[in-house]
């Protein structure tokens, strides 16, 4: 669809443009009209130098108008793998055809480690945290001072991923503590329902 809609733009704009320059060039190719009823010689002479500066202008117009293109539609299709869906973002080489890699796939940034094989190191979700690295990396024109903040970043992935260890490590104990907590609880309250209704069961025959 996208590809579509550049070409139809690209048609648009060469149309527009072409016109302009037939355009000017027919009005290039008329005589001159001097003033009613005054006959000077250098009139056709400036009517011709007018002529050639319009040309020269819808020249100038026509030739940003296609850098203008050009330059949209490489910013558009930068990094881009399926439409928007997924981009890759870049990446610190680790050595011999060893990589780390940032893949944005919908909102959210995706570290695959890149080697024999290729491995999610991690999924980040955090809205700040994508627009920070996503910042980062397309921010810096020659992308060294990205490359290298992002190589400081990576660095802190283990860290990331053990403090994420110990969380869900201690997120599964304090489960498994809650519910331990409540087995007990509600095997409390079943005994002290069992012990109730013996004590009105003995009650009642003590009545009769």
């Amino acid at each position: 669809m996208r590809r579509l809609y550049s070409k139809r733009l690209f048609t648009v704009l060469a149309s527009a443009a072409a016109m302009l320059l037939i355009s000017s060039l027919c009005m290039a190719e008329e005589p001159g009209q001097g003033l009613p009823g005054a006959d000077f010689p250098t009139t056709d002479n400036f009517d011709s130098f007018g002529m050639i500066a319009k040309v020269i202008f819808f020249l100038v117009i026509i030739i940003f108008l296609f850098f203008v293109l050009i330059k949209f539609l490489a910013k558009k299709n930068k990094g881009s793998l399926f439409g928007n869906s997924i981009r890759s973002l870049g990446g610190v080489p680790l050595g011999q055809n060893k990589s780390i890699q940032i893949v944005e796939i919908g909102h959210s940034l995706f570290v695959v480690g890149v080697g024999d094989n290729i491995q999610l190191l991690d999924k980040i979700n955090d809205a700040d945290e994508v627009a920070y690295i996503t910042d980062l990396l397309t921010s810096s024109k020659d992308g060294q001072p990205g490359i290298a903040s992002l190589s400081s970043w990576i660095s802190k992935l283990p860290k990331r991923k053990k403090e994420m260890d110990e969380e869900v490590e201690l997120t599964s104990s304090f489960q498994q503590v809650f519910h331990d907590k409540l087995q007990r609880v509600t095997t409390r309250n079943k005994n002290v329902e069992e012990w109730l209704s013996d004590q009105k069961q003995k009650d009642r025959l003590n009545d009769e």
